[in-house]
């Protein structure tokens, strides 16, 4: 089972998503796993697989099949390394990492536009690989905006959503938080897909503070 986790947008808590959800399925015994698609920004700061391992305990973890240096989307990272990401590698080196267990974590490089290649987005692959999508959001200013195109995007192309993860952090008051939930369930209502949202707590400043978090509604 491969599970795509993707964001509406860069830092809405993907890479933490991926963590929790991989304890949560550690926790419950399933044979699971976590690996980054692509990562950019390598010169700045540490990946995001050690992230994944951080929170969820978890060892050996597949390596990333394109890493650059250049926080910048992967074309534009690429090109400045005289390197180009290749679709095809990607989707190979993905179901390699599957094929060694029950469950494995994908996590994209920021949202569903997202350029890979010049001439293709993170969305054309999810279209051409059918991976069933997390797709993480909030009710941070703008979330309302890019959770549903991002629910319209995916409608459009056929590509499967197992279901919402709503970040609670940035923490909104309640009157914006429960109007962005119940935005979010008409969108997944009229774009048809499931009413899944799983709500993650927010962490700590040093990434901990969630004792358990139940994500098995988006493994089914």
């Amino acid at each position: 089972m491969i599970r795509f986790v993707t964001g509406i947008d860069t830092g809405v808590g993907k890479t933490v998503a991926t963590g929790l959800m991989l304890r949560d399925l550690l926790r419950r015994g399933v044979r699971a796993s976590a690996m980054k698609l692509v990562q950019t920004g390598l010169a700045h700061e540490d990946g995001d697989t050690q992230t994944f391992a951080r929170l969820s305990g978890a060892r050996d973890l597949p390596e990333c099949p394109a890493c650059f240096d250049y926080p910048a989307a992967p074309d534009l990272a690429a090109a400045l390394e005289g390197r180009s990401v290749e679709p095809d590698a990607l989707v190979g080196a993905v179901e390699d990492a599957a094929a060694a267990v029950e469950t494995l974590l994908v996590e994209g490089a920021g949202g569903l536009a997202v350029p890979l290649t010049p001439q293709s987005t993170v969305l054309d692959l999810l279209e051409r690989t059918r991976w069933p999508v997390v797709l993480v959001t909030s009710a941070r200013l703008g979330g309302i905006n890019h959770t549903l195109l991002s629910l319209e995007a995916l409608a459009g192309r056929g590509a499967p959503l197992a279901g919402l993860v709503f970040n609670e952090q940035p923490a909104a008051d309640d009157c914006m938080r429960d109007h962005a939930l119940e935005t979010f369930r008409r969108g997944l209502r009229r774009f048809g897909f499931p009413e899944l949202i799983t709500t993650m707590p927010a962490l700590n400043e040093d990434g901990h503070g969630v004792v358990s978090c139940d994500f098995a509604s988006l493994f089914r």
